[in-house]
């Protein structure tokens, strides 16, 4: 007759109580800054490897775009302003402006067609150099817009395309988003309270 043999219980692995002890004692294996890391959603690394790739990342995109446009706010839908760019040395005036736009349409001021032309200048807002000036053209109608569009403007007799101001607006909030994304992340990486940019 064999000796009876009392069988070994272990706990269900997938019980509650047994995950949380296993939670605990990885818990107690982190360092302080992995658990800070954990609590702010963050990839588990050290401080100073996840600092590093930051800092990295931000200089690359300063690199990339030195000098961008701030917004403080999402910029507003204009579908009746149209936008030529134009080279800093190319240096325009407004006259010369309006001299291309009676070109492609006769009394387009008298008419009410255009109601106003604008010059922004790039290199100020943005406090750079070498970047594409904008002359802002506002419109009545779509057929006015559309005939722009195709045809685009020749002031001095030398071509330029004509866009939608809002498509190029966008461009430029995203990437002023993308680097202030870039900009909190590093901040929270330094420990510090992430700010709006001014």
């Amino acid at each position: 007759m064999q000796p009876e043999v009392e069988p070994v219980c272990f706990p269900a692995m997938g019980s509650p109580t047994m995950h949380r002890k296993a939670g605990a004692l990885l818990m107690d294996l982190e360092t302080p800054e992995e658990m800070q890391a954990r609590s702010l959603g963050r990839p588990i690394k050290s401080s100073k490897q996840y600092l590093r790739q930051v800092i990295a990342e931000y200089e690359a995109l300063d690199r990339e775009l030195p000098c961008i446009r701030k917004f403080p706010t999402p910029p507003a839908s204009q579908p009746l302003c149209l936008c030529m760019e134009t080279l800093p040395e190319e240096d325009f005036t407004h006259l010369e402006v309006l001299q291309a736009l009676e070109a492609q349409l006769p009394g387009a001021m008298e008419s009410g067609r255009v109601s106003s032309i604008r010059f922004e200048n790039m290199n100020v807002i943005c406090g750079t150099a070498g970047r594409r000036n904008r002359w802002l053209i506002a419109v009545t109608d779509f057929q006015t817009r559309s005939r722009l569009l195709r045809s685009g403007l020749s002031p001095r007799g030398l071509a330029h395309q004509i866009v939608r101001h809002d498509d190029l607006l966008l461009g430029d909030y995203r990437l002023h988003l993308r680097r202030s994304l870039v900009r909190r992340r590093m901040l929270e990486a330094l420990g510090a309270e992430p700010n709006e940019e001014a």
